[in-house]
């Protein structure tokens, strides 16, 4: 009896993933056709048509569109349909969310917006992190730093060398907000740097001019100067924009 019971909990369990992953699918697939633009007049067909077109139940697209209306991307409203809402509507805070948002509106404006939001996290984590850190965390930060500064000149891996340092630099800010915050930064920055690849003239690693501003804000930290490291991230922050609005003009 007890084997028998074991048996249908471990297929419970599979079948439940497997359905999350069904959803996870279907998710994913909805988001490509709605950045893609692929939905006339921005309403998704009904449920019964969608679940046919991707090939699962309507309990399963069903979930699939609860989860774009949790995350603001979806309005259901009665005789209207199940309509797409604008992207700058999305709930950012979600990292993927923040990915989708930033791959349907790649353009001078969102590259401002990102890097406003960015203002918000950056330069008071490396304030925070100048006063707070603990000596274990000034030596990951610069250890970071000479990662970034010695990365092979390879375009993604001083993307990841240059995420590692942001990353580690609001780790020592201690403060768990802006961790969080932290997270959604870096994935709209790794959103918006696959779009500046395709670009015909990208550049194919980080700029000098911006090492050295890095290096200011290392130094800073490293010396507790929490003023010091705060303008020199906004540096930083100004720097990036320029090149990045420059790449996508």
């Amino acid at each position: 009896m007890s084997r028998k019971r074991g048996r249908y909990h471990e297929n419970k369990k599979m079948n439940h993933g497997y359905e999350a992953s069904l959803v996870k699918r279907v998710v994913n697939q909805l988001v490509a056709g709605i950045v893609g633009g692929e939905y006339q007049d921005n309403v998704l067909p009904p449920q019964v048509i969608l679940s046919k077109k991707h090939g699962v139940s309507r309990t399963i697209m069903r979930e699939a569109l609860s989860i774009l209306i949790s995350r603001r991307m979806l309005d259901v409203r009665p005789k209207t349909g199940t309509r797409i809402k604008p992207a700058r509507e999305w709930l950012i805070m979600d990292p993927e969310v923040a990915e989708w948002r930033l791959r349907a509106l790649h353009d001078p404006d969102c590259i401002r917006r990102l890097i406003e939001f960015r203002s918000l996290v950056d330069p008071p984590a490396a304030g925070l992190a100048a006063t707070r850190a603990n000596r274990h965390q000034r030596i990951a930060i610069n250890a970071a730093y000479q990662r970034l500064v010695h990365a092979s000149p390879s375009e993604p891996l001083q993307s990841a060398a240059e995420d590692a340092l942001q990353a580690a630099i609001v780790d020592a800010s201690g403060d768990e907000m802006l961790r969080q915050m932290g997270s959604v930064v870096r994935v709209g920055i790794r959103t918006m740097k696959a779009a500046l690849r395709t670009q015909p003239h990208a550049l194919p690693r980080v700029p000098d001019s911006q090492l050295g501003d890095y290096g200011r804000v290392v130094r800073a930290i490293e010396t507790a100067d929490g003023d010091g490291a705060r303008t020199a991230m906004s540096q930083v922050l100004s720097r990036t924009a320029s090149i990045w609005i420059e790449e996508i003009a």
